[in-house]
């Protein structure tokens, strides 16, 4: 059996490309502490190998598996700074992915709740979260939000108002 396809997170199966896998680390070596922590580009083929070798077995495997084994093929190797950012890199778009989820959430409750069952299309009395012009002003308005706490405020903002130590009144970029 041989590695032929690779399940993403959609469910969709696509073509396995050796290539995604070295990319990845070299992102990850890229973000490392010190020029010191980085992999030499034999070092990258290595690791790369190791984990074609231990994913080989599979005819078809999940991104996560894979990323999983670049985890531990990484650390195997002693490469650890290089492996931290590679989990540090999972992990951001992990949250994206998840805030982008929500994000689909909200626009599916702005288009199809109606505005006495849910507060999101109650929160500005001037605005008719029912009528057309209303439900495009609050898509904007809620796309601005994910914005700017995903691409704008730093993360110790954005943690702080989830938190509420702080509240940022607007969420738009001027």
């Amino acid at each position: 059996m041989q590695l032929t396809k690779v399940r993403k997170r959609s469910g969709q199966k696509v073509s396995y490309d050796r290539e995604k896998i070295f990319n990845a680390i070299v992102g990850a070596n890229r973000d490392a502490t010190t020029p010191a922590d980085r992999l030499s580009d034999e070092e990258l083929e290595l690791v790369t190998d190791s984990v074609e070798q231990a994913i080989s077995e599979n005819e078809i495997i999940g991104v996560e598996a894979i990323q999983d084994q670049v985890e531990k093929c990484l650390m195997a190797h002693g490469f650890f700074d290089v492996a931290k950012q590679f989990i540090v890199y999972r992990q951001k778009h992990s949250q994206r992915r998840a805030a982008q989820k929500k994000l689909m959430d909200t626009y599916r409750d702005i288009f199809f709740a109606d505005s006495v069952d849910i507060d999101l299309k109650r929160d500005n009395a001037n605005i008719n979260t029912d009528a057309s012009m209303g439900i495009m002003l609050k898509l904007g308005a809620e796309s601005s939000k994910y914005f700017v706490d995903n691409y704008v405020l730093p993360e110790e903002f954005v943690i702080a108002d989830k938190e509420n130590w702080i509240h940022i009144h607007e969420k738009v970029v001027a």
